[in-house]
């Protein structure tokens, strides 16, 4: 029997692939400088990550010495948005290619980044979180470009000037959602510190459960309380989905 569980979970696998590589298309094109000069081994990703300071590309491509790439990114039929920095991180640029543009050049032009950073505390909990997850997407675009987990409760990324919606959540806080607009004239962006509301289970640790409202059950009556386990060991599941 275990043979043929394994024989099936690789034919799953195999019959998944093609299927994935339809929904990529290569994107070409120069990064270029201020000055309108190509630029060398500068890094561009659909995606990036910063985890401990450190800024890593996923899936990314680098220039040639005339400034040229050559990248497979995603296609589902939205804009995408593609980021790159140059190979010391000091200049960067992002270009969000649509739907009707897939499969023409795309130049990319790397200027100033801005700066921006901040933290989070929980008041209702009286703490900071014990991990955060910062995501960030251009506007207009399709799916996150950069995001910045800490277990400092902290984040702080650079990116190009422009528009980008904020996405922020972590352990036992609710999600923040924030349209922001970068300027290159503000090269620094202070947030400051972010109040983040208790998730309802985070704010009853320690504390007697609330009532439940029991639509359905079995083996006990659908008005059964919490009281009536008092003594008893009562195990409790939690779903979510994402």
């Amino acid at each position: 029997m275990k043979p043929t569980l394994c024989i099936a979970a690789g034919l799953l696998l195999v019959a998944a692939w093609p299927a994935w590589a339809q929904n990529t298309q290569k994107v070409t094109g120069q990064v270029i400088d201020s000055a309108g000069k190509p630029v060398a081994d500068a890094e561009i990703a659909a995606f990036w990550s910063i985890q401990n300071g450190k800024l890593t590309a996923y899936q990314s491509a680098k220039t040639d010495a005339d400034g040229k790439y050559a990248l497979d990114v995603r296609a589902y039929g939205q804009p995408e948005a593609l980021l790159a920095y140059d190979k010391d991180r000091k200049t960067g640029g992002l270009v969000v290619i649509e739907p009707k543009n897939a499969g023409k050049p795309a130049t990319i032009k790397l200027g100033t980044l801005v700066r921006l950073h901040g933290d989070f505390f929980c008041k209702d909990i009286n703490k900071k979180p014990s991990w955060t997850n910062v995501m960030l997407m251009p506007v207009p675009g399709n799916g996150r470009c950069l995001q910045c987990m800490s277990t400092n409760a902290d984040f702080s990324v650079q990116l190009p000037p422009g528009k980008y919606h904020l996405q922020a959540y972590g352990t036992d806080i609710t999600r923040l959602e924030k349209d922001l607009v970068l300027a290159a004239d503000k090269p620094d962006v202070a947030m400051g510190t972010i109040d983040m509301p208790a998730t309802v289970i985070a704010k009853h640790v320690g504390k007697a459960p609330p009532e439940w409202n029991v639509t359905d059950a079995r083996g006990v009556a659908k008005t059964v309380k919490i009281s009536d386990f008092k003594g008893k060991w009562v195990m409790m599941e939690f779903w979510g989905f994402w």
